[in-house]
């Protein structure tokens, strides 16, 4: 999938590879020519009134510009078309609708997503039409091992090669690979390419080291203006006898008494390995693995003391931060169980007082009962007396 989305995809682009696959293979092997290079591809869809769904990916080559689908395929030279339309979709305005015009006719698609890759797509189909006998450099052709860097940029300028501005902030990575890529390009034999600097009189010079060929250059790298600087360069037997001082993040070659030294961050065993390999004599320093530590490297107990608190201090904060999480899920639970076992005791205490009450409301009625039943027997006694005594 390399030749249609190149070295350094973005991920729309590797998701649209995967999508399309299997019809992006058959269409290498039976459209593509072996001079034609793919400059870029996006997803869109075709003849979208004509009730067809005609989903699939719209190509630009060195030759023409085709559209590939499932059911159907269509390819312009980029001759035959004389004027291109951009605009953006009415429904939807995170979308763009591309129209050609080829003759009398207009060929329109649709649904294409706004994002870098498309906005690089509209730019190399419009440099193109302007332009069918230059050569423009994209993201899928550019090769990212190497840097563009400024002397690359000058001479890609003066063959008259346009540079699409996707790809120019694609290729800006940082400093340290924009620096080793200019480096393996400068010296393609090298055996370590490694950010460090020289250090004379306590003052710093460069910030990358080459071996290539039992010799070491010191170099200044400029990351905004894409140059590099050669400072100094020392053959292997310069470093006879150097003091290797090895720490935690870095390797210190003292080269004489003087206060002369080089200093390589990360690669420092690689840079070592590769003197004694040149049966160059060094002399290893030792220090105890706490000495290699930040803070206790010099010795003095008042840099021990203030590394000590904050290591003590990164240390607690990274405590307080893993175990405070848990205890405030842990009170959480128990605040949320205090709260389940109070609302079931309100609960409890709810239902027996609504037993009570209504015990009490039963015993009331049934005293109610006997009173008016006592009350009726009296009312009825009395009457039979009175009956009786008429009699």
């Amino acid at each position: 999938m390399q030749k249609w989305i190149g070295k350094r995809p973005t991920v729309g682009q590797k998701t649209l590879a995967t999508k399309y696959e299997r019809l992006l293979q058959e269409v290498e092997i039976a459209t593509l020519s072996s001079q034609e290079s793919v400059l870029k591809i996006i997803e869109a869809e075709c003849d979208k009134k004509s009730g067809r769904e005609l989903k699939g990916v719209l190509a630009l080559t060195t030759q023409s510009i085709f559209f590939v689908s499932k059911h159907e395929q269509m390819t312009y030279e980029y001759s035959q078309i004389n004027d291109i339309e951009v605009r953006t979709n009415g429904k939807n305005k995170n979308s763009w609708i591309l129209s050609l015009k080829i003759g009398r006719s207009k060929r329109t698609f649709n649904d294409i997503k706004k994002n870098d890759d498309s906005q690089e797509f509209i730019e190399i189909l419009e440099y193109i039409i302007a332009n069918q006998s230059k050569e423009i450099l994209t993201t899928v052709t550019h090769d990212f091992d190497y840097f563009l860097h400024a002397e690359k940029l000058i001479d890609l300028q003066n063959r008259n090669v346009k540079i699409t501005s996707f790809l120019m902030k694609r290729d800006n990575i940082n400093l340290s690979k924009n620096g080793e890529r200019l480096f393996r390009e400068k010296h393609k034999g090298a055996s370590l390419i490694a950010e460090g600097f020289f250090q004379e009189d306590r003052q710093s010079k460069g910030n990358f080291i080459v071996l290539d060929n039992q010799v070491v250059y010191l170099y200044e790298f400029n990351n905004k203006e894409r140059k590099a600087k050669l400072l100094n360069k020392w053959d292997f037997k310069y470093f006879s006898h150097a003091v290797i001082d090895r720490f935690a993040i870095k390797t210190v070659i003292n080269v004489t008494e003087t206060g002369k030294s080089l200093i390589i961050n990360l690669s420092g065993k690689e840079f070592v390995s590769i003197l004694i390999d040149a049966n160059i004599p060094l002399h290893q320093k030792k220090r105890k693995w706490y000495q290699k530590i930040l803070g206790f490297r010099s010795g003095k107990w008042w840099k021990r003391a203030i590394a000590s608190l904050v290591y003590l201090l990164i240390l607690l904060l990274t405590f307080n931060a893993f175990f405070g999480e848990n205890n405030k899920e842990a009170s959480s639970v128990k605040s949320s169980d205090k709260t389940a076992v109070s609302k079931t005791e309100q609960k409890e205490e709810q239902t027996e007082n609504q037993s009570k009450q209504e015990d009490n409301e039963q015993q009331d009625n049934k005293s109610k009962k006997e009173e008016k039943a006592k009350k009726q027997a009296e009312e009825k006694r009395k009457k039979e007396e009175e009956a009786r005594l008429a009699e």
